[in-house]
C-alpha cells in the first residue's frame, strides 16, 4: 500500500502523539476502574463482617442470654432450689437484693456494681459478656464467654464473606485479564507507530498484517480505516511535494535568469540616471520576490531553522530593510523615520528576522500615501507606527490570515495578502509576541515582541 512508505514523516508526530496519548488514558482508566472496584467491594466485605460481628455479639447473644435467663427465673419459680446455670461456655450467679441484700459479697468484684442489662465487661482477665436481670428480690448474673462469640463471628461471617471476597476479586481478575487481551491489538498497534523513526524522509514500513490474527471485529475495522486514512494521506502528502518541488524549481529558474539580466545591466557604463534607478528598483523587487519564495519554500515544507545560538543584530536588519523600500516610500509621499537608541539581539536566522521586518515595513509603506512611518527598536522588540489608511475591528481582526486585504486597499494592485500571514506563522514557530492596534483614517501601529509572554 501507498501508506507504507512516505506518509509519516509529515503527520507521524501528531498521529503517534495522540495515538499513544489515548493508549495510555485507556490503560490507565481501565486501570482505575479496577482498582476502584476493588476498593468498593473490598470495603464493603469489611463493612459486612463488621455488622456480622455486631449481630452476633449485639442480636444473637443478647437475645440467647435473654431467653436463658427468662427459662432460668421461670424454673425457679417452681423450685426454689434450681441451680444456677454452669456451662462450658456460660456461668451464673445469683444475688438476693432490697432489704435482704444477700450474696453480694460472694459474687466476683466484677459483677457486684452491675445493674441489670447487657454489657461487656473485664473479669478475670479476659472479656466477658454479661446479662443482669431482677426477679421479686433477687438478682440473675448470667456471665458469657466473650471469645465464643468471636469464634462464631469468625466462622460464621468472616469466614464466609472472607471466601466471597476471593471470588470476587478473582472473577474481577478474569475480567481485567480479558479485556486487556481485547486491548492488546490496539496496544501493540500503538506500539508500532512508536517505534517508527519519524526521522528518516523515506518513512518506515507500516504493516498491520500481524495485528489482524486473533483480533476481534471491531479491531479489524479500526485496522482497515487506519489503512484506507494513510493510503488518502499518503496522495495527499506526495501532491503536496510535488507542487513544492516543482514549484520552487520553476520560480527560481526565471528569477536566476531575471537576476543575471540586471546583473548586466548594472555592469553597463554610462547609463542615464532614469534608468539606474530603474534597474535598482527592479533588483529591489527581484531581491523581495527571492526572499518571498524561500519564506515560502520553508513553510510548505516546514523546514524553518531553528533559533541557534548565533544572535542577529536587528538594528542592522532594519537598516537594510528601510533602505530597501526607502525608493518606494519616497514614490508615495512617505516619509521614513527611524528610533534606534539600543540595538536588539535576536535568536533567529537573520534570513527569517529580514522576512518578518520586511514583510511589516513594506505593508507600512503600501498602506499609507503622503504621511509618517516610524520603526522604533525597543528593549525586547520592534514597533512599526503608521499614518496610513488605518483599519475597522473586524478588519484588525482578519489582517494575519492568508490572501486577506482590507477594503480600502484592494484595488491600488498592490501586495497578495501573503505578507502578514507569512510574519503571524514565523512569529508562532519562534514563540514571538505579535500585535497590531488600528483606527480607520489615522494609521496603524504592529507591536513584535521577540519573547513569548
Amino acid at each position: 500500500m501507498a501508506a507504507r512508505n512516505g506518509w509519516w514523516p509529515t503527520i507521524g508526530s501528531v498521529a503517534v502523539v495522540e495515538l499513544m496519548r489515548r493508549r495510555g488514558g485507556l490503560r490507565a482508566r481501565l486501570g482505575r476502574l479496577f482498582a476502584l472496584q476493588l476498593a468498593l467491594v473490598g470495603s464493603a466485605t469489611l463493612i459486612g463482617i463488621y455488622i456480622t460481628q455486631l449481630v452476633v455479639e449485639d442480636l444473637l447473644t443478647r437475645q440467647a442470654l435473654a431467653l436463658e435467663a427468662a427459662h432460668y427465673w421461670q424454673l425457679r419459680a417452681s423450685n426454689p432450689g434450681q441451680p444456677l446455670p454452669n456451662t462450658a461456655n456460660m456461668r451464673g450467679y445469683l444475688a438476693e437484693i432490697g432489704s435482704a441484700a444477700t450474696g453480694i459479697g460472694k459474687l466476683p468484684a466484677a459483677l457486684r456494681d452491675q445493674e441489670p442489662g447487657f454489657r461487656r465487661i473485664e473479669m478475670d482477665g479476659a472479656a466477658r459478656l454479661v446479662h443482669v436481670s431482677d426477679q421479686d428480690d433477687a438478682r440473675l448474673y448470667l456471665v458469657f464467654e466473650a471469645g465464643q462469640v468471636s469464634d462464631l463471628a469468625f466462622y460464621f461471617g468472616t469466614v464466609p464473606l472472607s471466601i466471597v471476597l476471593l471470588m470476587i476479586y478473582g472473577s474481577l481478575f478474569i475480567a481485567y485479564r480479558w479485556s486487556q487481551g481485547a486491548l492488546s491489538p490496539i496496544v501493540r498497534l500503538a506500539r508500532q507507530l512508536e517505534a517508527i523513526d519519524l526521522k528518516r524522509m523515506g518513512g518506515e514500513q507500516l504493516d498491520l498484517a500481524g495485528l489482524r490474527l486473533g483480533s476481534d471485529a471491531e479491531v479489524i475495522t479500526l485496522i482497515d480505516a487506519l489503512e484506507h486514512f494513510a493510503d488518502r494521506v499518503t496522495a495527499a502528502v506526495e501532491r503536496e511535494r510535488t507542487f513544492t518541488r516543482d514549484a520552487g524549481h520553476e520560480l527560481r529558474t526565471p528569477l536566476a535568469v531575471f537576476k543575471g539580466g540586471l546583473d548586466l545591466l548594472e555592469m553597463a557604463a554610462n547609463q542615464p540616471s532614469r534608468e539606474r534607478a530603474t534597474v535598482a528598483r527592479m533588483r529591489r523587487t527581484a531581491d523581495r520576490m527571492e526572499s518571498l519564495l524561500e519564506a515560502l519554500m520553508l513553510l510548505a515544507r516546514d523546514a524553518i531553522p531553528a533559533a541557534g545560538d548565533q544572535p542577529t543584530s536587528l538594528r542592522l536588519v532594519v537598516e537594510e530593510e528601510i533602505k530597501a523600500v526607502r525608493e518606494a516610500a519616497r514614490q508615495r509621499g512617505n516619509r521614513l523615520q527611524l528610533q534606534a537608541d539600543q540595538d536588539v539581539w535576536v535568536l533567529a536566522p537573520a534570513p527569517v528576522v529580514r522576512i518578518v521586518v520586511g514583510n511589516l515595513l513594506q505593508n507600512a509603506v503600501n498602506y499609507t500615501n503622503n504621511g509618517d512611518i516610524e520603526v522604533s527598536l525597543f528593549e525586547d522588540g520592534v514597533r512599526f507606527r503608521d499614518t496610513g489608511i488605518g483599519m475597522s475591528r473586524e478588519e484588525l481582526a482578519s489582517m494575519f490570515e492568508p490572501f486577506y486585504r482590507a477594503e480600502a486597499s484592494r484595488g491600488d494592485g498592490k501586495g497578495h495578502g501573503l505578507g502578514l500571514a507569512i510574519v503571524r506563522r514565523l512569529s508562532d514557530r519562534y514563540g514571538w509576541t505579535l500585535n497590531a492596534h488600528s483606527q480607520p483614517g489615522h494609521g496603524t501601529t504592529v507591536e513584535l515582541r521577540f519573547h513569548s509572554e
